[in-house]
């Protein structure tokens, strides 16, 4: 993966990536492209940015993709917990209002 990584560094809009690197490591091309993707999912779940985003450059559409999913997750777990953190004020608040 390390490999993967360090060309899409080099030069994200290489399309041979893929296929290249797991024939030089004798992997399949498609469980390759499904552990980089995983392994972006997780560092964007962490908070680190994908591969490929840290210096600034242009993502490849699978990384674009794979950030989009893991950010409207992201967005509906925090309104999530904005939902239950409201109720919870709304509760408090009517109990604290109750003992004066």
């Amino acid at each position: 993966m390390a490999e993967v990584e360090r060309r899409r560094l080099h030069n994200p809009r290489d399309r041979t990536i893929y296929r290249e690197v797991a024939r030089q490591f004798g992997v399949g091309e498609q469980s390759l492209r499904l552990w980089m993707k995983k392994r972006d999912a997780e560092r964007l779940e962490a908070g680190a940015p994908a591969a490929g985003a840290e210096a600034g450059e242009l993502m490849s559409p699978e990384q674009m993709q794979s950030e989009l999913q893991a950010l409207r997750r992201q967005i509906q777990k925090l309104r999530t917990e904005n939902e239950v953190l409201k109720r919870a004020f709304v509760v408090f608040s009517s109990e604290w209002g109750g003992d004066k």
